[in-house]
Parts: C-alpha cells; sequence; structure tokens
C-alpha cells in the first residue's frame, strides 16, 4: 500500500505565504480607501471653452475683447457682469478664436458672454455673444452653467459677433 505523506514546508516557504498574504491584504486595503476619495476627481470652480468671432474683422481700437460671467436672473445680460477677462485672439485663415477660462467662481449658476469692453474705463459696452446661443439665428435664449461640477466646466465653446453694433444686449452699466 501507498500512503502520502505531506512533506513539512521549509521556513523560507512559509515566510513567503505569509508575506504575499500580507502584501495582497494591504493592497486590497488601499484599494477599498481609495474608492471613496473626492481627491481623484474634485469639483471644479471654473468656467472655460473657446470662442469663435463671426469674421476677423476686429476692432483694435478704443477697447478689446474679454469674455464676462453673469449671475442666474430673468435677464442675466441686461445686469453687471460678475466677472470679466480679457482674452487673446488667434487668427488662423478667415477664422479668428479665442480660447478663455475663469476661476475662482462660487457654487451657482451662471451665464457667460463674449464682450466689447471700452479700455477709458473698463466698461462692458456690449455683448456679442453668448454660451448656448448661436449669434446667426438672433436666438432668445442662453444656456445657465452650473458651477461647482465634478467634471468641470470646460469647452464651453461659443460663437460671437466682431462688430459692436450687432451686441445682442447692452448693459445698463456704460454711458
Amino acid at each position: 500500500m501507498f500512503y502520502f505523506c505531506p512533506r513539512e514546508e521549509s521556513s523560507m516557504q512559509k515566510f513567503v505565504k505569509e508575506l504575499s498574504l500580507a502584501v495582497l491584504l494591504v493592497s486590497c486595503m488601499i484599494s477599498f480607501q481609495q474608492c471613496g476619495d473626492d481627491a481623484l476627481n474634485p469639483e471644479q470652480d471654473f468656467v472655460s471653452g473657446t470662442i469663435t468671432f463671426k469674421n476677423t474683422n476686429l476692432l483694435t481700437t478704443g477697447g478689446y475683447y474679454g469674455v464676462s460671467v453673469y449671475s442666474d436672473a430673468a435677464n442675466p445680460f441686461s445686469q453687471n457682469p460678475l466677472a470679466i477677462d480679457s482674452v487673446d485672439i488667434s487668427i488662423s485663415g478667415n477664422t479668428a478664436t479665442a480660447y478663455y477660462k475663469i476661476s475662482g467662481l462660487a457654487s451657482a449658476d451662471y451665464y457667460i458672454g463674449a464682450v466689447w469692453i471700452r479700455s477709458s474705463d473698463n466698461c462692458v459696452r456690449g455683448v456679442l455673444g453668448t454660451y448656448g446661443c448661436d449669434t446667426l439665428y438672433n436666438c432668445t435664449s442662453s444656456i445657465k452653467v452650473t458651477v461647482p461640477t465634478a467634471a468641470g466646466t470646460g469647452n464651453l465653446n461659443f460663437s460671437c459677433w466682431t462688430d459692436t453694433l450687432r451686441r445682442l444686449y447692452s448693459p445698463p452699466s456704460c454711458p
């Protein structure tokens, strides 16, 4: 008759087994801790995107183009903006574009507009386009943006006019 007698593990084999088990347990604990960690996808407090101008006939004297953020209201663009920033315009062929990013916004709903700002007093002379409103079709509403979001509020791209006479709105602050 044949009997199988299990051989005793050597101390080295025992150590390797115990070490493997310990590494596996620590790896599992780290993985479970990271599942609920909001630092992996923190909320974002900015709006950003690209403004595409309808042509390249840009006004270069007396002011500059910018982007502005307005608080949520029935007529958001009839009030003064909460934040304004100038934009650097790039021209490629017959297309003028400008990237924008405004950070540090409080938790709220906002509207975004492309504006012309008078240099002498930094007054917004007109809203030339808004996010969610195609200026070619004389839209009647814009899209509200909620800040913050875990995904961020980037790629808020829209078009605007270059001619201030074609402005969509005239904020009340400029005489």
